[in-house]
């Protein structure tokens, strides 16, 4: 099989042009708080020592996280957008940790990853004071503490359920890296886009962005309807629209730092001929999903109807699906505005080079 490293590398200015192919809406429905979380959450990471001088500020700045939590959240506002925000933010800088070398050390990811999970079996109530874990576990102790305070418990095990499977996919991603085995078939086993989205529709994070739209709205869903047909697979049409999206903007940035994590790469690679043809493939099965999303959301109402649902139950899942239709449309429309996967941001990580705040772990040196 042929390696993406092998071949040209593909033009860094053809993420307009790939965009136009997908049949949904980029939105541009921003909160208004957006602007007011944009320098929360800069100075929530600052305060922590995420950002060693204030160039880092700027290169972090330039990516406008706080624009995707306002696309996200575009009914939220003040310590709700700033908690979207500071959210949004977190996963990004924990993301870049394993760009470079510890992405493909299994056992430093396990330990990092082991770390965190540590945290969010702290009490709340009487969790330690930290202030000695380092700059990442210590915002995340904030985070995970604010995030979950006050909340239902039925909210808090679904939210920790999502978190644990987005977590350990980043040490099914290094074990993939370095060719060991990572679950069933192992490393070797034939690679398609079912098994990218297999692991990706945990490691792109949309369940715990998608599980604040209830105390953002001020409800909590029940179990058996959260997880039951059809919003359980309207959630993973969510997941499978994100990553779709997700892998045909950073094409050329996962191109340039040679990531195998790609749906679009995995296509090419299986079928041959040229690169815009897997991203017209990988672009027409988003549509599909969402497609599919549109037409299950118009039967809802009716549905809910037949089951008994009281209004109250009808008003909680409309907003959910609006939140799940957020999360698509602002996805795309935070890409195509996002300086991470332009000419510009492909650049700041090609060459072995990494975000500044790439290296909070230590664990590169261990």
């Amino acid at each position: 099989m042929h390696t993406h490293a092998a071949r040209p590398q593909a033009r860094r200015t053809a993420l307009p042009r790939r965009a136009a192919q997908f049949a949904f809406p980029a939105s541009t429905d921003l909160s208004p708080g957006t602007e007011a979380a944009r320098h929360h959450t800069i100075q929530w990471l600052s305060g922590f020592g995420v950002f060693a001088d204030h160039a880092s500020v700027a290169e972090y700045d330039a990516l406008r996280f706080d624009v995707l939590a306002g696309l996200f959240y575009p009914r939220a506002t003040g310590a709700d957008l700033d908690l979207g925000s500071d959210l949004v933010g977190w996963y990004f800088v924990f993301d870049d940790q394993f760009d470079g070398e510890l992405g493909s050390r299994p056992e430093a990811v396990a330990g990092l990853v082991a770390d965190v999970i540590r945290i969010t079996d702290e009490d709340l109530a009487h969790g330690r004071a930290g202030g000695d874990d380092g700059p990442l576990l210590e915002s995340f102790r904030d985070l995970w503490r604010r995030i979950n305070s006050g909340r239902p418990q039925v909210w808090r095990d679904r939210f920790r359920h999502h978190w644990l499977e987005y977590l350990h996919s980043y040490h099914r991603e290094a074990l993939e890296r370095t060719g060991a085995p990572s679950g069933a078939g192992g490393a070797d086993a034939p690679r398609s886009v079912e098994d990218v989205l297999a692991l990706r529709r945990h490691s792109i994070g949309v369940q715990p962005c998608l599980d604040l739209n209830e105390p953002f709205g001020g409800y909590t869903l029940p179990p058996a309807l959260h997880g039951g047909f059809p919003l359980e697979r309207m959630r993973e049409a969510t997941d499978d629209v994100v990553v779709f999206t997700n892998d045909i903007a950073s094409l050329d940035k996962e191109l340039a730092v040679g990531d195998v994590h790609n749906s679009v790469i995995v296509q090419w690679e299986r079928a041959g001929g040229e690169l815009e043809d897997a991203v017209r493939h990988i672009a027409d099965l988003a549509n599909a999903r969402y497609r599919w999303f549109e037409e299950t959301a118009a039967e809802l109402p009716a549905l809910l109807a037949e089951s008994g649902a009281d209004p109250d139950t009808h008003r909680a899942v409309a907003r959910y699906v609006d939140g799940m239709r957020h999360v698509m449309t602002g996805n795309l429309g935070w890409s195509l505005r996002t300086a991470r996967y332009d000419e510009q941001g492909t650049e700041a990580v090609s060459g072995g080079r990494q975000r500044p705040w790439a290296q909070l772990t230590g664990a590169q040196s261990v």
